[in-house]
């Protein structure tokens, strides 16, 4: 079966629609906004939408690209040859450096006990890998997808006016935020976020929890 990809938005028969209860006019209208409003300055922005799974993920991504619109410049992920300039850098060597400092402090003060750090800087395939097989990602995406419908579900020009959808997006928010940033915007993308565990031996007692994250 072929599919018809206009900027990077499916648009053969979205499978969430009718599980949405939402109507074809509104469906379409959902996948028109997101290919308009995907244009941006950075054509990251639309390559990251075009590689998002379902268009109720998709949204939820756009819904985040549009609230750092002013600053996507300076959040958004190292390509790969940045990420190797940083592992080549002074700052991540005095970077791991201190990290080893901490480990040793929070070791001598809690004997028995390790602390892990994950370094890595999360690259953008993996942050749209993981956005894309996240369950609770997918449970918000869905509910943001459902109020989109309903949004534009009252009028044809509700459903023609994309600055109108545009606010909607900005307005919109979740009962639970979702646990990752959108791809591209993860603090891991910029080696601006650490990862901590402890363990006890080859026992994890402590690890980060996604349900402490503030709603954005």
């Amino acid at each position: 079966m072929s599919v018809l990809c206009v900027a990077g938005v499916n648009a053969a028969p979205m499978a969430n629609a009718e599980r949405a209860g939402c109507s074809k006019a509104s469906a379409s209208a959902i996948e028109s906004h997101i290919a308009a409003l995907a244009r941006m300055p950075r054509a990251d922005v639309q390559d990251a939408i075009r590689r998002i799974d379902g268009t109720d993920r998709k949204l939820l991504a756009l819904r985040s690209y549009l609230r750092a619109r002013d600053s996507l410049a300076t959040r958004w992920s190292w390509t790969q040859s940045e990420i190797d300039a940083y592992l080549q850098s002074d700052r991540y060597r005095d970077m791991v450096a201190e990290i080893e400092r901490i480990k040793a402090h929070f070791a001598a003060a809690n004997p028995g006990y390790t602390l892990y750090a994950n370094t890595d800087v999360r690259s953008l395939d993996l942050q749209i890998q993981r956005w894309n097989e996240n369950t609770t990602v997918g449970t918000v995406a869905q509910d943001l997808y459902r109020a989109a419908c309903g949004q534009l579900a009252s009028s044809r020009k509700a459903r023609a006016s994309k600055s109108r959808f545009r606010d909607f997006l900005a307005r919109w928010t979740p009962e639970r935020p979702a646990p990752l940033a959108a791809p591209g915007l993860s603090l891991h993308g910029r080696a601006r976020a650490i990862d901590f565990q402890v363990q006890k031996g080859d026992e994890v007692v402590a690890w980060p929890d996604t349900r402490t994250i503030q709603s954005a």
